[in-house]
């Protein structure tokens, strides 16, 4: 059995999900990023950039000159709470383009291969026809500014009416948009967190397969549904294995096993699979990182074992 992941997938972190400060901190920002590209035990990572164009040019410099591979830009700073990539309203249709051209300009800079987006507001229930196309035409536009620098647009799914409340939104909905835009403009697929299926209802096996056709990137954490009162409820990425968490090895070796059943994880396919966590509580991120890389081994060394019945199989077989 293979005894390392390593041959069938590239592992990353997710940086501002690990260093949540660095979002409002710049010069925390360009530090731990900076330490990140540095870590031998990742291949990948997804980050984005402070607004200051000293560091950007300075964290550029260090993430091409990193060695690592398939780098994804995430619109993490994109103003979410005031604005969404669906909004129908000109003014704001103008000024959402201005802002991602701007981050589309960073995420060239550092040598993306890939651009990380989702559709924010309304709810999926409460969205109108008319927000629904200007989503799609967003899209389109969005292919259609990466396109000169090679990159792949990553629709990623969130929850409709649990947490996020996005209008993409419903797994079989983000599928159909990705079908239609890249009749036109195939540089565009999906990232799958697996943490948010819990929060949309969805089955990993299930939605792993549904989704394979147009996966490019697949995100691994955690979620909290069943206890409004903790302080990772909802879409907030505890570690896989915290309490009361819906993601630990068990599903680890569903996924993973799913993974390899639809060629996502595969020697001649190395998938990217990028860990999104916030730290354990009370244990710092290299600690909790750690953590999480065993909790993934031991879920491979699982999902590759095989069943007794298998065993036999093929010890009939003379194998």
């Amino acid at each position: 059995m293979p005894s390392s992941i390593t041959p069938y997938a590239r592992i990353g972190l997710v940086h501002h999900m690990l260093y949540g400060r660095s979002l409002a901190d710049p010069g925390h920002h360009e530090s731990t990023l900076t330490a990140l590209v540095r870590r031998k035990d990742i291949e990948t990572f997804d980050c984005c950039l402070p607004e200051d164009p000293v560091r950007q040019d300075r964290l550029a410099q260090a993430i091409r000159a990193s060695g690592k591979e398939r780098i994804v830009f995430a619109i993490h700073m994109f103003p979410f709470s005031r604005l969404s990539l669906a909004t129908t309203q000109p003014d704001e249709q103008a000024e959402v383009r201005s802002i991602i051209d701007r981050m589309v300009a960073q995420a060239a800079a550092i040598g993306a291969t890939g651009f990380i987006f989702a559709s924010g507001g309304p709810p999926f229930a409460q969205g109108t026809v008319r927000e629904h196309q200007a989503f799609r035409d967003f899209c389109r536009w969005l292919c259609g500014r990466l396109a000169p620098h090679g990159m792949v647009a990553l629709l990623e799914p969130f929850d409709f009416d649990f947490d996020k409340k996005f209008l993409y939104g419903p797994l079989d909905r983000n599928l159909e948009l990705v079908a239609a835009v890249a009749a036109e403009f195939p540089n565009i697929g999906i990232e799958l967190d697996m943490a948010h299926l819990p929060l949309m209802r969805e089955g990993f096996a299930s939605a792993i397969r549904r989704a394979a056709p147009w996966l490019k990137r697949v995100h691994l954490g955690n979620c909290v549904t069943r206890n409004a009162a903790d302080p990772f409820f909802g879409d907030k990425h505890p570690p896989m294995g915290y309490p009361g968490g819906e993601i630990d090895v068990p599903q680890l070796v569903e996924i993973l096993s799913t993974l390899q059943e639809v060629g996502y994880l595969s020697r001649a396919n190395r998938g990217d699979l990028v860990l999104e966590l916030n730290p354990f509580p009370g244990r710092s991120e290299d600690d909790s990182v750690a953590d999480n890389l065993r909790r993934l081994d031991e879920a491979w060394a699982l999902a590759t074992t095989p069943s007794p019945a298998q065993a036999a199989a093929r010890a009939a077989a003379g194998g």
